[in-house]
C-alpha cells in the first residue's frame, strides 16, 4: 500500500489498461518480426516510430492542456473546452496530412521500401492519434480513468486483431501498417462506449471556449512535445540514417531492443495520465508544499523502478530479445544496459516535465527539451560504432533535459512560494 500511496489517483486503473496494451503491442511486434524477418520488418518498425514522433509529438499538447484546464476549474465545463481543442486539433491534422501527401514519394521509397500502404497507415495514424489524444485529455481532466484505460485496451487489442485480419487479406508489411493506422480509432470507440453519463462530469452546454484559453500555452507545449517525441524516437531513425549499405537489418534490431528496454517507460504512461491533473489541482489551490511532496515521492519510486530495469536488462535483456524476436534481432548486453539507463532517466525527465506544466512553466520545459536535443548530434558525431554512438547520444540527451528541468522547477517553485507568501 505504501507504494500505491506514492502514485497519483487513477494510476492503477490506467496501468491495468496499459498492461493489456503492452502485451498486445509486444505480441504484434513479435508477430510482425517473425513473419517478415529483420529486413522486411524495418519499414513497419519505422512507421511505428514515425507515428509516435508525429502523433504524440503534435497532439500531446492538446491532451495536456485539456486535462490541465478541466482539472483546474471548479465549474467542470468540459464541452466548450473540448470543442475549441477539437478545432485546433483538426487544423493540426490537416497540416500534417498535407505535408505527408506532399512528401509521399520520399516517404514511400526512402523509409517504407516502396510500400504505398504504409503511407496510408501513416495518414490514418495521424487522424486516429489526434482524436485519441483529445479524448484522453478530456477523460483525464474529469477523472474518468476507467475510460482512459479502455482506450489503451482497445488500441492494443484492436491493432493485434486487425493485423491478423489485414495480413490475411492484404499480406506483407502493408497489412501490418494498416493495422497500426486503424488501431487508435478502435481505442477511441472503446474509451467512449457507455459514456452517456458524461453530462454528470461537467456541463456540455455553452459556447466554445475562446481559443486563447488553450492556445496561449500551446506554442511552448508544441515545441516541448515535438522535442519529447524526437527524444523518444530519434534513436531508431538515426540508426536508419547512419546505417551503411551492408547494415539493412540494423534499424529493426535496434528498434526491438529499444522496445524491450522501454517496457517500464511504456507503463509509466499510467503515471503521466493522472500526474498532471493531480499536480495542476494542487497548484491551482495554492498547495505548493503538497505538490512538491507528491512529486518527490513519485521520483523516489521512479528511480527505484529505473534501477531495477537496468539490472534486469543487464542480466536477462539479451535473452528476452532473442526469445521474443529470434536470433536475427540479437544485440549485446551493453546495448540493453545503455538503453535501459536512458529509459530510466527519461522517466525522471517526464515526471519533472509534468510538474513544470502544472506550474504553468511550459516555456521553461520546452527550453529544457531543446537543450537536451542539442546534445544528441554532438555525442553521436564523436564515435564510429553505430549502436554505441546512438545509445550514448540518447543517454546524454535525456540526462541534459532532466538536469535542466530539475533546476528550472526549483527556481519556479521558489518564485511561486515567494509570490504566495507576499499575497498572504
Amino acid at each position: 500500500m505504501r507504494i500505491l500511496d506514492r502514485l497519483p489517483e487513477g494510476t492503477v486503473a490506467v496501468g491495468g489498461g496499459l498492461v493489456v496494451n503492452g502485451l498486445a503491442a509486444y505480441a504484434f511486434i513479435t508477430l510482425a518480426s517473425r513473419d517478415l524477418g529483420p529486413e522486411a520488418y524495418t519499414p513497419v518498425g519505422l512507421l511505428w516510430a514515425l507515428s509516435f514522433l508525429l502523433g504524440p509529438g503534435f497532439f500531446q499538447p492538446l491532451e495536456q492542456e485539456v486535462a490541465r484546464v478541466v482539472a483546474s476549474r471548479a465549474d467542470g465545463r468540459l464541452g466548450p473546452i473540448v470543442r475549441t481543442a477539437a478545432a485546433i486539433g483538426a487544423g493540426m491534422v490537416g497540416l500534417l496530412a498535407v505535408a505527408a501527401l506532399v512528401l509521399r514519394d520520399r516517404l514511400q521509397h526512402d523509409l517504407f521500401d516502396g510500400d504505398g500502404l504504409l503511407v496510408v497507415g501513416l495518414l490514418l495514424v495521424l487522424v486516429g492519434l489526434g482524436l485519441g489524444h483529445l479524448v484522453r485529455g478530456a477523460l483525464a481532466g474529469i477523472g474518468r480513468f476507467g475510460g482512459y484505460a479502455r482506450y489503451f485496451i482497445g488500441d492494443g487489442l484492436g491493432r493485434l486483431v486487425l493485423a491478423l485480419v489485414l495480413v490475411a487479406v492484404v499480406g506483407g508489411a502493408g497489412g501490418y501498417g494498416l493495422a497500426v493506422g486503424l488501431a487508435p480509432f478502435v481505442g477511441v470507440a472503446t474509451a467512449l462506449v457507455g459514456r452517456r453519463d458524461a453530462a454528470r462530469a461537467g456541463s456540455l452546454a455553452g459556447p466554445a471556449e475562446p481559443p486563447g484559453a488553450l492556445s496561449r500555452a500551446l506554442g511552448a507545449l508544441l515545441v516541448a512535445s515535438v522535442s519529447t517525441a524526437l527524444v523518444l524516437n530519434v534513436s531508431p531513425l538515426a540508426v536508419e540514417v547512419l546505417a551503411g549499405p551492408d547494415q539493412a537489418d540494423e534499424p529493426g534490431r535496434f528498434l526491438n531492443a529499444l522496445l524491450i528496454a522501454r517496457v517500464p517507460l511504456f507503463f509509466f504512461q499510467a503515471v503521466q495520465a493522472s500526474l498532471l491533473p493531480k499536480l495542476s489541482g494542487l497548484v491551482g489551490a495554492g498547495r505548493l508544499d503538497e505538490m512538491r511532496d507528491a512529486l518527490l515521492r513519485l521520483l523516489v519510486l521512479v528511480l527505484a523502478l529505473g534501477g531495477a530495469s537496468i539490472a534486469f536488462c543487464a542480466v536477462l535483456g539479451t535473452t528476452v530479445v532473442d526469445v521474443a524476436f529470434g536470433e536475427g534481432f540479437a544485440v549485446e548486453r551493453r546495448d540493453m544496459v545503455l538503453l535501459a539507463a536512458s529509459s530510466a532517466v527519461l522517466m525522471v525527465a517526464l515526471s519533472l516535465a509534468q510538474a513544470l506544466i502544472a506550474c504553468r512553466a511550459q516555456g521553461r520545459m520546452a527550453l529544457a527539451w531543446v537543450a537536451g536535443l542539442v546534445a544528441f548530434p554532438v555525442v553521436v558525431a564523436l564515435g564510429d560504432d553505430l549502436f554505441l554512438r546512438v545509445e550514448l547520444g540518447l543517454l546524454a540527451t535525456v540526462s541534459t533535459a532532466a538536469a535542466a528541468m530539475a533546476l528550472l522547477l526549483v527556481v519556479r517553485l521558489r518564485s511561486a512560494a515567494r509570490w504566495t507568501e507576499g499575497a498572504a
